[in-house]
């Protein structure tokens, strides 16, 4: 990947890590003034054509994905040994109703082992036209085997689902 201009760089950081649009990125990097901002939207779209601004807006994106989701899997960590923590010292002190608190508390974190797991899937009709067949086909026999396999339904009992068709304008 070629080493781009500090500017450029700018140009990619106000995208990826700010949320800018292309247009708002290019005057706040370039130092244009708004009054000029056709000219703006025209050179951050050529701006978007180069591999290497892709390749660095990619990049920066990944990187804070990444950093965002190693805190969410550390913060969860912590909390579920915090709990557990707690856990034994309601049960040493001899109080338990803190203790089956915690107990309650982790469970609701991992997943509750005795409620059973339900998956909600929402989608949009408009999703579900761009999917081939073929993928399709292929979501319909997971959902059909996850439920065989949890519930011990044969192929003859009947599977419900219930839809509801919207407006793009509501979603």
């Amino acid at each position: 990947m070629k080493l781009l201009s500090n500017k450029r760089q700018s140009f990619c950081r106000y995208i990826a890590i700010d949320g800018l649009t292309p247009t708002e990125a290019y005057l706040k990097s370039f130092n244009v003034s708004s009054d000029r901002r056709h000219t703006a939207t025209e050179a951050s779209s050529r701006l978007l054509k180069d591999s290497n601004i892709v390749a660095t807006i990619s990049s920066l994106k990944d990187t804070i994905e990444n950093e965002i989701v190693s805190k969410v899997v550390w913060n969860k960590t912590k909390i579920i040994e915090e709990l557990g923590i707690n856990v034994e010292l309601g049960r040493e002190t001899k109080q338990l109703a803190s203790s089956n608190q915690a107990l309650k508390l982790i469970g609701s974190a991992v997943g509750n082992v005795f409620e059973p797991e339900t998956q909600q899937i929402n989608v949009t009709a408009e999703i579900l036209h761009k999917l081939p067949d073929s993928v399709l086909s292929q979501l319909e026999n997971m959902a059909q085997e996850s439920s065989y396999i949890e519930s011990g339904i044969n192929d003859t009992d009947a599977i419900d689902a219930d839809y509801k068709i919207v407006d793009s304008e509501d979603i």
